[in-house]
């Protein structure tokens, strides 16, 4: 059982600094919703313009957003260095870019980061595709400290990089080196001093996320081996339910509420529905998440099925029953989405968003852009009626929702 100023520091790690702030993957505690509202939902009538464009490098790292500021990451083109780099949010206009060696892999795609920065308070956290975790004053962009997961914790690589988002927990900061005895890590986020490592699981892709139930709080992670709980005061291990894929990639983040876990994969894995206590309650091998995360909004999970060479397919799924509700076509292979009041805003691959309702009854579509030239694997983040969408070569667009 986790003590009661263990579960104080978890509450207080998931409130974010306002509102209307994107400030991580998938934004306020990582469920990909935001509250906003009063900003254009009928792209029919009055189609998002541009508010402004950037290149960044390439990478598939997406934004956060806090203080009229975004922070975000790409590689240059020869691919030998990395950069973090902080914008105004309304011109676009570079504020400072942090960069450092770091070789990138374009074997198998694009190339570049793929974890995506972390912001809290006045520092923000980012993590290399080599493994290189950074903390950088927000204002600035001054280093104050530096870990290599390689160096500091004896961890392996996964084949395609990290790629999952640091995790401010309380006072630390929860990582995954995926190494034999340093599975997972905690640091001092102030300081980078190690707290505790612990566990043999390889690391995948997928970022942890704080999750909270009946009888028990935590850490969720998605690794190599599959899902486990861990206590983010000690490392120790408060549940495991094995999940393993082709290429050992596990790379969507969990979905959590109640005591019960959805987790999905590619590779003919498909999506499952956990409970802590009965185990798996429910599964289907048809619908696959190669690393596009879901979003639950309501009793109703939605998200964009498929993987490499298939067609992509937005889908909506009874939380409870695992009773597919609709399917609409997205595209090809893959694509992420994030729920803005109560719209769903879906990034596809080839490079469009779409605009629709997030309704069980059926799909409703708003309005779709052609947003960038593909391919799209970052999530879109949205933030004070601006949406930012980036494709894989490093362009990032600022979209105005405004009314």
């Amino acid at each position: 059982m986790i003590l009661r100023s263990l579960v104080l520091a978890l509450v207080l790690a998931c409130s974010p600094a306002s509102a209307d702030d994107w400030p991580e993957i998938l934004g306020p505690k990582r469920r990909g919703i935001s509250q906003e509202t009063g900003w254009n939902i009928d792209w029919n009538a009055k189609e998002p313009p541009v508010r402004w464009k950037v290149e960044l490098g390439k990478g598939a790292s997406s934004c956060a957003i806090a203080g009229g500021r975004v922070y975000t990451m790409g590689s240059d083109r020869a691919g030998d260095t990395e950069s973090v780099i902080c914008l105004d949010a309304a011109t676009g206009k570079e504020i400072w870019r942090k960069t450092y060696d770091c070789e990138a892999d374009a074997s198998s795609w694009t190339g570049g980061p793929a974890a995506t920065p972390v912001i809290d308070g006045d520092r923000v956290y980012t993590l290399s595709f080599r493994g290189q975790l950074y903390c950088w004053n927000t204002r600035d962009g001054e280093k104050r400290w530096e870990l290599h997961l390689e160096t500091a914790f004896k961890g392996i690589m996964p084949r395609w990089g990290w790629a999952g988002s640091p995790l401010v927990v309380g006072n630390m900061l929860v990582i995954e080196p995926g190494g034999n005895g340093s599975s997972r890590a905690a640091v001092d986020k102030l300081t980078g001093k190690v707290f505790w490592q612990s566990g043999t699981d390889p690391a995948a892709y997928a970022s942890p996320v704080i999750f909270s139930g009946p009888a028990m709080r935590g850490v969720a992670l998605f690794n190599a081996s599959g899902l486990v709980g861990i206590n983010p005061r000690d490392g120790t291990e408060l549940f495991r339910h094995e999940w393993k894929t082709r290429f050992d990639v596990n790379a969507a983040i969990p979905v959590h509420r109640d005591g019960r876990f959805f987790i999905g994969s590619g590779y003919g894995s498909g999506v499952a529905m956990f409970d802590l206590k009965a185990g798996r309650i429910w599964e289907n091998n048809k619908i696959m998440l190669q690393f596009q995360s879901p979003v639950l909004f309501g009793d109703h999970l939605y998200m964009v099925g498929g993987e490499a060479n298939s067609a992509a397919t937005l889908q909506c799924i009874d939380w409870i029953t695992g009773k597919v509700a609709w399917t609409q076509p997205a595209g090809k292979e893959r694509g992420h989405l994030i729920i803005a009041g109560g719209k769903l805003i879906v990034a596809t691959q080839p490079g469009e968003v779409i605009l629709a309702d997030a309704s069980p009854a059926a799909y409703k579509e708003l309005g779709r852009i052609q947003a960038l030239p593909a391919e799209i694997y970052a999530a879109p983040a949205f933030s004070e009626r601006n949406l930012y969408v980036r494709n894989n070569k490093g362009t990032l667009v600022c979209l105005d929702l405004s009314p």
